[in-house]
């Protein structure tokens, strides 16, 4: 399998938006990001809107506050060129504008890191989130093992530090054919 990327925020110099959580615009329920970091297909009737926060650009990704990603009709061509279906589109329309984008809901959650090569340190009781104890609260370096992930994902979230999105080689390889925006990437296994 091909190297891993990270998805990254783009830097600030490029104001591409950053979008809040989206609300059911039937009911002004609002919906946390959080929601669709869990790799599990999300049961959502009414339609849903988005307002800007800041930024001055769209692009064909955007991170959400909670980091959920925004996306496309380019950005999904991609995921279909490389034949990822492991994942949930929620339709979003992003006002004032009403453009279309998606919340992509990522089912593919993945335990790949490198324990020996990487550096990072869990959550412990002394931290008071019984919720996420032994989960990873953060990396000084990070490296995953490439063998961990199955044949055919090309886009995922770590297990037990769900705050990042990976891709392969191949993925970001369809990414660059497309000029896909909205985002930079960091090698990680």
């Amino acid at each position: 399998m091909d190297q891993l990327f990270k998805i990254q925020w783009p830097s600030p110099k490029s104001k591409y938006y950053l979008l809040y959580s989206s609300i059911d615009k039937a009911t002004g329920h609002k919906y946390s990001d959080d929601l669709f970091k869990n790799a599990v297909i999300i049961d959502i009737k009414n339609e849903l809107i988005i307002e800007k926060s800041w930024g001055k650009n769209f692009a064909d990704f955007h991170h959400g506050i909670g980091d959920a990603p925004y996306i496309n009709e380019n950005f999904i061509e991609c995921l279909k060129n490389v034949g990822e279906k492991n994942y949930q589109l929620i339709p979003v329309s992003v006002l004032p504008e009403e453009k279309t984008y998606y919340i992509l809901n990522i089912l593919n959650m993945i335990d790949c890191v490198d324990r020996e090569k990487s550096k990072f340190t869990l959550w412990t009781e002394e931290d008071n989130r019984p919720d996420i104890l032994g989960d990873y609260h953060s990396f000084d370096e990070m490296i995953l093992d490439r063998k961990l992930v199955p044949e055919g994902v090309h886009i995922f979230r770590l297990k037990g530090y769900e705050v990042i999105t990976v891709i392969t080689k191949e993925l970001l390889n369809e990414f660059k054919k497309k000029k896909i925006t909205g985002f930079t990437t960091k090698p990680v296994g």
